[in-house]
């Protein structure tokens, strides 16, 4: 896949049509609803990424952390990596945690069911329990749970980083 990146509606709308599948599959007994779920919540938080306000501005996600960049926003790795040259690069993982923390817990268990099923001898909850937790993650996105407070707390302006908007 080239450098193009999807829009927040087309993340939407995949994420819409993951779970539509995800729970077709659960309908059904089979494990691989779990994927199709996570891939879901995968989809709605590229599109929170792409709509958040917090990459709007350098100085902004610096109030956030000091290597949050705002191109940043267009990851679509899972796991991010520290660089030993110093810096990171962020995985979707890791700015669920820091952006959307309210979210990061549920993310992370459908993250590993979905490997658990991919990767490892299967599903290790029961659909029900896999459907719980897919109705908890609609909750946290219904209640705006993917919007990020665009300022870290005691972040004072006059304190900040060395960016410009120049």
């Amino acid at each position: 896949m080239g450098t193009e990146h999807l829009t927040a509606e087309v993340h939407r709308e995949r994420a819409e049509r993951h779970a539509k599948i995800g729970h077709a599959l659960a309908d059904s007994g089979d494990e691989w609803a779990a994927v199709c779920f996570f891939y879901s919540a995968y989809h709605r938080v590229k599109a929170a990424l792409l709509d958040d306000v917090v990459f709007d501005d350098p100085n902004t996600c610096y109030a956030k952390h000091v290597d949050l960049l705002p191109q940043d926003r267009y990851t679509s790795r899972h796991k991010g990596r520290k660089h030993t040259s110093g810096g990171r690069e962020w995985g979707i993982n890791d700015l669920v945690l820091l952006l959307y923390r309210g979210a990061a817990g549920t993310y992370d268990k459908l993250h590993q069911m979905s490997i658990d099923v991919r990767y490892q001898s299967g599903l290790r909850a029961s659909i029900p329990d896999l459907l719980g937790l897919w109705s908890r993650w609609e909750a946290l996105c219904d209640e705006g749970t993917l919007g990020s407070d665009p300022v870290a707390p005691g972040f004072e302006a006059e304190e900040g980083p060395p960016f410009t908007t120049e």
